[in-house]
């Protein structure tokens, strides 16, 4: 943010709330870490000092002197995200967590304005079904009509991450302190996005990918926020797009068992505990077949983990976007620069996707990882 003839920054007292908000801390805190009273810091955020002590509030935050003087950054409002638990989150969690979306979709703007990536294929509720276009969203109906709509047939989803990003839907890495959130979505400026936890094993990560373009499809322009049906329908469409019914009833033969389970929740790659949801859903299983093998599930840990699960996707477009900007000397640092972005901050959001920056290069994360997928979406660089 420039002002004056001599062009001098100035410094953006907006962008100081931002970074408190990213780190979680009150105006209280802030001042105590930076031994000034609590007032000091009201008038640094007003706006009516205008020059604070930038050098302690960047060390203190850990984000670069230059994010405090470029222009407001357009901030994701709470308003429009679909979050699964607003009531049981603090506002300080909220505020982490958009704040961090906010600076992470400025990258997602460097990235479009770089490079070509593909087209928004996510249609609107009314797109995929026309014909009730003036009653409630049936995500049943809306699952299956998706599923026609972009040729994926009865079969299992080969790979969530690489379809959602396929479909122009920019998916990015929640920060480790803010992983006690699932996931979230929202639309800005046409381009949908997805932030997740990337802590969960990969069955459960397909599951909230589908979760979040089932509200990406169904609630757009929808606020979702304290309203469980609009989770409950998310789940449902979820369920649905994973395991659709023409591909898993055919599969039954009379009534499924629990080692049943265990090979269709490899065939689908979803949790064993969707599973039996799903099985329940279609009146397959009894009740009490449901609570019981729930039960059993719980101990013996498919509730906090998937023991023998699925590899881990990787996002094919993240890691050609940074291939390719290295290849024309946009390594992590000179982004994290141009963006003023803490480095930590753009590392994390990263991490668990694809990969993880490593001093001035960026290297594939280690670990059990599926390999990026040799067809679309390829980039190329806008020239």
């Amino acid at each position: 943010m420039l002002v004056g003839n001599d062009s001098q920054p100035e410094f953006n007292h907006n962008r100081l709330r931002l970074a408190r908000e990213r780190r979680g801390l009150t105006k209280e805190a802030l001042a105590k870490l930076c031994n000034v009273t609590r007032r000091a810091v009201t008038e640094w955020e007003s706006g009516r000092v205008d020059s604070p002590p930038v050098s302690l509030i960047a060390d203190t935050l850990g984000f670069p002197e230059s994010f405090f003087f470029d222009d407001d950054l357009e901030e994701v409002q709470v308003a429009a995200v679909s979050f699964r638990a607003l009531s049981s989150m603090t506002s300080r969690q909220v505020g982490r967590v958009l704040s961090h979306a906010s600076m992470l979709r400025a990258f997602s703007s460097w990235i479009d304005s770089r490079y070509a990536t593909p087209k928004v294929g996510v249609p609107s509720f009314d797109e995929l079904i026309a014909s009730v276009r003036y009653v409630e969203p049936c995500p049943v109906d809306a699952a299956l009509s998706l599923r026609r709509m972009w040729n994926l047939g009865a079969r299992p989803i080969a790979d969530m991450l690489a379809l959602l990003e396929s479909q122009g839907i920019r998916v990015l890495g929640l920060p480790s302190e803010d992983r006690e959130i699932d996931a979230f979505s929202f639309w800005h400026d046409n381009r949908p996005f997805v932030f997740l936890n990337t802590s969960k094993s990969a069955e459960r990560l397909r599951f909230d990918l589908a979760h979040e373009l089932g509200h990406l499809c169904m609630h757009r322009d929808v606020r979702t926020n304290r309203n469980r049906r609009y989770e409950l329908d998310a789940n449902t469409f979820a369920s649905t797009f994973l395991m659709p019914t023409d591909g898993l009833i055919p599969q039954l033969v009379g009534t499924p068992s629990l080692p049943d389970v265990m090979e269709l929740k490899l065939y689908w790659k979803v949790s064993a505990t969707a599973m039996v949801r799903r099985l329940h859903q279609l009146h397959r299983i009894s009740d009490w077949q449901y609570r019981t093998w729930m039960i059993d599930l719980s101990k013996r840990g498919f509730r906090s983990s998937e023991p023998n699960g699925i590899p881990r996707e990787q996002s094919a477009l993240l890691r050609q976007v940074l291939a390719l900007a290295r290849e024309d000397g946009w390594r992590a640092e000179r982004i994290t620069k141009e963006l003023g972005i803490p480095r930590r901050d753009f590392d994390e959001a990263l991490l668990g996707l694809t990969v993880t920056a490593i001093g001035e290069g960026i290297v594939a994360v280690s670990g059990d990882v599926t390999p990026a997928r040799a067809g679309p979406p390829r980039l190329r660089a806008i020239r």
